[in-house]
């Protein structure tokens, strides 16, 4: 009887999200995970213990091992557990030259690890979100409209939707680009993807 009601609740979920493009209020009431649009299940931790993944723009987090997101009590915690350190000014851009700081719109010596930190408040202040790989509805990790400033790292090419799922216009950082604010497009971005090759 439980796993019925469990599978009946998950169902509705799944069509709520793709319907609404919104995890609904009950679900993170009594859910610990998300299911994305397409019914992966997203899970998050802080420090190692299990919180619910719209927690996540409470903290530092990265999504290296999405759908599992990390998180941390600082962006220094972040950096360590991916044997990385956060740049403290933008590297030299390859592709000076076009309007988007990179020319013909790749990123020649772009190798893969993060390719962007968004952050809840302008010049990159606030909790941080250190991403690799898409994430198609940052609302279901708490970070739907939430973005203020945001740093192009590794030579990745960040492309910030409107809408979920990589709809609506977008904005697009050139490699190593950082944007301190957003001015008008400060909180209106639902999903990310690198467009680097």
């Amino acid at each position: 009887m439980h796993r019925i009601l469990l599978l009946r609740f998950v169902a509705t979920l799944v069509i709520a999200v793709a319907i609404a493009g919104e995890i609904p209020a009950h679900a993170v009431a009594s859910s610990p995970y998300v299911l994305s649009s397409d019914g992966t299940a997203i899970t998050a931790t802080y420090e190692g213990v299990p919180i619910g993944p719209w927690q996540a723009s409470q903290h530092f987090c990265h999504t290296r091992d999405y759908p599992i997101v990390r998180c941390f009590a600082s962006q220094a915690e972040v950096d360590a557990d991916l044997g990385w350190t956060e740049p403290t000014a933008p590297a030299a851009s390859l592709g000076a030259g076009s309007a988007d700081g990179n020319a013909g719109g790749t990123a020649p010596d772009w190798a893969g690890g993060p390719y962007t930190i968004a952050y809840w408040d302008i010049n990159y202040g606030g909790n941080a979100l250190t991403v690799y790989g898409a994430v198609p509805n940052l609302g279901a990790i708490g970070w739907n409209d939430a973005i203020s400033s945001m740093k192009s790292v590794n030579c990745g090419l960040p492309r910030y939707y409107e809408n979920i799922n990589y709809g609506g216009w977008y904005w697009q950082n050139g490699c190593n680009v950082w944007t301190a604010n957003l001015y008008d497009f400060n909180d209106t971005f639902s999903s990310v993807v690198n467009m680097a090759p």
